[in-house]
């Protein structure tokens, strides 16, 4: 008995050390980003837009939730994956201060939470939870891009509205007005229309995007198919968002005293029919495949 006690004694000694190295990496990291998670909720809070993105990535974290709810378990295991993700982002870390660069913050971000989601569900549930990874990536490099191509998208989607209205009758007109801040005026007559922010179709094309990578990705598709669902997505969603200047534009002077009304239930009817298509084409692949093969 006391041989066997002693043989016993150094397994379990070494699994309670790597359970307590495990915590002991995920609690620094977690203290080590907190400040970038903490900006990440505020741009969050702050847009509407970039806030449809993460809300699809949530519904996508649930969704892989519900699929898989008997494989999970609470794994705290450091494998060499881990390491070399949680190396990778703390290289990075190492860059953005050397370099003076803040943007290698954020793949640093990536790379040390799928390091730290590796820690904790293992080896067989990290194929779950790469997609989810690439879709969080998504989300980040999307609150870059929102100061960059908000005036931009405004423009094409003014342009291109005004172009169509001209081919079907009207007599349209675009006016750029600096103060006290740009913005961008559609006339149709005496109806004055102005492409804000939210007209843009930021909120459409981005979360379009991510709910291709996050819908293919979940599918099981392949990259070479989510390399041009992407762009699709992107395309169909600055088209959807075209559609809907359109449609208030044309239905504006007949409802003159539900402006409002229109704009809300336009933009929501457009949101939603757009990001239906875009995932039915992500997730076609699979439908096809349950269909044929039924349990």
């Amino acid at each position: 008995m006391p041989d066997d006690a002693s043989s016993d004694s150094p397994p379990r000694a070494r699994w309670d050390a790597g359970r307590l190295l495990a915590v002991f990496l995920i609690l620094c990291t977690v203290g080590a980003f907190w400040p970038v998670t903490q900006w990440m909720f505020r741009e969050v809070a702050a847009s509407q837009q970039i806030r449809q993105s993460f809300v699809l990535l949530g519904a996508a974290v649930g969704l892989v939730a519900w699929q898989h709810a008997r494989e999970w378990r609470l794994n705290l295991d450091v494998g060499n994956r881990a390491l070399l993700l949680l190396g990778a982002g703390y290289l990075c870390v190492a860059a953005a201060w050397w370099l003076d660069i803040s943007l290698f913050v954020l793949p640093a971000f990536a790379f040390c939470l799928a390091g730290c989601l590796h820690i904790i569900v293992g080896e067989t549930a990290w194929r779950f939870i790469k997609p989810l990874i690439i879709g969080f990536v998504a989300c980040l490099v999307i609150i870059l891009l929102f100061p960059l191509l908000d005036w931009p998208l405004r423009q094409m989607a003014g342009v291109n509205a005004a172009r169509i209205l001209q081919e079907i009758g009207f007599t349209p007109q675009l006016r750029v007005i600096l103060e006290p801040e740009p913005k961008l005026l559609l006339m149709t007559g005496r109806n004055i229309f102005e492409v804000a922010t939210e007209c843009n179709g930021f909120g459409l094309i981005t979360s379009g995007a991510v709910l291709a990578l996050l819908a293919g990705g979940i599918a099981g598709r392949r990259a070479v198919a989510l390399a041009w669902l992407v762009p699709v997505a992107v395309v169909i969603g600055f088209t959807f968002n075209l559609l809907r200047i359109l449609i208030i534009c044309l239905l504006a002077p007949s409802f003159p005293r539900h402006y409002h009304a229109l704009h809300e239930t336009a933009g929501i009817l457009i949101l939603w029919a757009g990001l239906g298509l875009i995932g039915w084409l992500a997730w076609r692949p699979a439908m096809a495949n349950t269909s044929s093969n039924p349990r």
